[in-house]
C-alpha cells in the first residue's frame, strides 16, 4: 500500500557518438535505434521501462533526462553502444537522483574475423565508458557496473540483482509504516529516531491510535469472523481454540486488516499488549498479525520499526518474510533455536507437520489468551536479516545465510525453527552476530540473499555486515 501507487520503473539511456565534424558514421543511426530497442526489450520483464530512444547530442540528453524525471524513475540504466563524449550522458545523469547502473554491454561475445567497422560501432561502449565512470566519480555519484553481452547469463544475473536491490530501495522510499502503541519499555534496540528513518530510508512513520482498531473491531460481526475461521480450516489448519475466544481473535484480525487497508499502510510496528486491559478486546492479536504477514503486510512485535523495514526489503527480494528472534543455542546439534511468541508467517510452515491454531500461553488479557499459531518452518536455505542502530542516527544492515532444518514443532504456541549457520559452528555464529550491532529481533526469508542485501545497503549509503 505505497504512499504513491506506482510500479517499479527503470529509466534507460542509450547513447553513442556517430557523427560530428570529425566522425562520419551517421549511416548507423537506424541500426543504433534498433539496438537500443533490443536493450529496452531485455529490461521489460524486470520493471516498466521508460526509454526516450537512442540519443547522440547534448540537447537530446537533456530531453531524455527530463522524460525520465517526468516518469519518476526508480533506477537508471546507461548503455553506450560506442564511444561517446562524457559530457553528453553526464548532462542527463546530473539531472537525475536515482541509482545509476552502467551496463558495459555488447551484442556480440567475440570479435570475429569477419568483423567490419559497423560491427564495432554497435559493440564498443568500452571505448567511452572510462570517461563516463571517471566523471561519475568526480561528481561523487555512486554507480554500479554490469559487464557482459546482452544474453550473457552472468551479466543477466548481475543486472537482475541490481534491479532487485533498486526495487527494494524504491519500496522503502515509498513506504508508510504505522505504529500502534509504543516500543516495549526499556528495549534500547528499538529506540531509533523516526526522522532519521525518513532521512535514511525515505519511509514515513505514522501513529495509529489503538482506539481506531477498537472502533474497527466493533464493526466486525460474528458472520465475518466465522468466515475467516472457516478459511483457516479450508487451508488444512487445525483450530484448537474455544469458539468464543476464536471469534474474538478473528474479529480482531479483520479489524487490523480494515485499519491497515483504510490507512494505506505498507507495514505496521505494533505493541501487542496494548489491548490486553481493554474491555472491548482484551486479548493478544497474534492470530491477526500473523495473518497479515502471510498476506505480505509486515507486522512486527513490540513496535519494532526497523524490522518492519527489513521485512519490506525481503518482500521485494524474496516475495515473503517472517519475524523471529534467537532463543536457545543447541550445542549438541550445532543449531540455533528461533521463534517469537505466537507471531510469524504461517504460509511458510512445513506441510509435513500440522499448522495448529491454539491459545497463546504468553500474555493474558481481561478476556483471556487470544489465538496463536503453533508450527515449524519448512526446511530450506534462508537468510536472516536485521537493521542495526549504530549511533548518531546511523543504521547498518546485518545478514547471514544458512538453512532452516526440519523439526517437529514443540508445543509452545509459537512459530519455530532451528537455524543452521552456513559459515560454521553455532558458537562462532552467535559471537559474530552479537558483534554486528543487531536487534534482539530479526527477519528471515528463503533464499541466499547476502549479495542482494549488500546491494540494498550500498544504494542507501549504509554499511552491511555479513555474518
Amino acid at each position: 500500500m505505497p504512499v504513491a501507487k506506482k510500479e517499479f520503473t527503470i529509466g534507460l539511456l542509450v547513447t553513442a557518438l556517430l557523427e560530428d565534424k570529425y566522425n562520419k558514421t551517421g549511416h548507423m543511426r537506424g541500426e543504433a535505434r534498433k539496438v537500443a530497442e533490443r536493450y529496452a526489450a531485455k529490461l521489460k520483464d524486470l520493471g516498466r521501462v521508460v526509454h526516450p530512444g537512442f540519443f547522440e547530442y547534448e540537447q537530446e540528453a537533456v530531453k531524455a533526462a527530463r522524460a525520465l524525471k517526468a516518469e519518476d524513475v526508480d533506477v537508471v540504466v546507461v548503455i553506450e553502444l560506442a564511444y561517446q563524449k562524457g559530457l553528453v550522458p553526464m548532462r542527463a545523469l546530473l539531472e537525475l537522483d536515482a541509482p545509476i547502473i552502467v551496463w558495459n554491454a555488447q551484442l556480440v561475445d567475440e570479435f570475429p574475423e569477419s568483423a567490419d567497422f559497423d560491427l564495432i560501432m554497435m559493440n564498443s561502449g568500452m571505448a567511452g565508458l572510462p570517461e563516463l565512470t571517471s566523471s561519475l566519480v568526480r561528481s561523487h555519484r555512486r554507480f554500479w557496473l554490469v559487464t557482459g553481452a546482452i544474453d550473457n547469463p552472468s551479466a543477466e544475473e548481475r543486472l537482475g540483482e541490481l534491479l532487485a536491490a533498486a526495487r527494494a530501495v524504491a519500496r522503502l522510499a515509498n513506504a508508510r509504516v504505522g505504529i500502534i502503541g509504543h516500543p516495549y519499555e526499556g528495549m534500547t534496540d528499538l529506540m531509533q529516531d523516526d526522522y532519521a528513518v525518513l532521512e535514511t530510508f525515505g519511509a514515513t512513520c505514522w501513529p495509529i491510535d489503538h482506539d481506531d482498531v477498537t472502533a474497527a473491531y466493533g464493526t466486525i460481526d460474528d458472520k465475518a469472523a466465522r468466515g475467516l475461521i472457516q478459511e483457516q480450516k479450508d487451508l488444512g489448519r487445525s483450530v484448537e481454540v474455544e469458539e468464543p475466544m476464536m471469534l474474538r481473535s478473528a474479529r480482531l484480525a479483520l479489524a487490523l486488516e480494515k485499519v491497515v487497508r483504510e490507512g494505506g499502510f505498507d507495514a505496521v510496528a505494533e505493541f501487542d499488549q496494548v489491548w490486553l486491559s481493554e474491555e472491548k478486546i482484551g486479548i493478544i492479536p497474534f492470530f491477526g498479525t500473523s495473518r497479515l504477514v502471510e498476506n505480505h503486510v509486515p507486522f512486527t512485535c513490540e513496535a519494532d520499526v526497523l524490522r518492519a523495514l527489513a521485512m519490506l526489503v525481503l518482500e521485494e527480494l524474496a516475495g515473503h518474510s517472517t519475524f523471529l528472534e534467537h532463543y536457545i543455542l543447541d550445542y549438541k546439534r550445532n543449531l540455533m533455536f528461533n521463534s517469537h511468541d505466537g507471531h510469524g508467517n504461517p504460509s511458510l510452515a512445513d506441510r509435513k507437520h500440522k499448522v495448529r491454531i491454539v491459545p497463546t500461553i504468553y500474555y493474558k488479557g481481561v478476556h483471556g489468551f487470544g489465538a496463536s499459531f503453533n508450527y515449524s518452518y519448512r526446511p530450506g536455505e534462508v537468510t536472516l536479516v536485521s537493521v542495526g542502530s549504530v549511533g548518531d542516527g546511523c543504521f547498518q544492515f546485518i545478514s547471514s545465510e544458512g538453512q532452516f532444518v526440519e523439526m517437529k514443532p514443540r508445543d509452545i504456541a509459537a512459530p519455530q525453527t532451528f537455524f543452521q549457520w552456513g559459515g560454521g559452528g553455532i558458537v562462532e555464529f552467535s559471537e559474530r552476530w552479537l558483534c554486528a550491532a543487531p536487534s534482539h529481533h530479526h527477519t528471515a526469508a528463503y533464499a541466499r540473499l547476502n549479495r542482494k542485501i549488500a546491494l540494498v545497503a550500498e544504494m542507501l549509503g549504509l554499511a552491511h555486515v555479513k555474518v
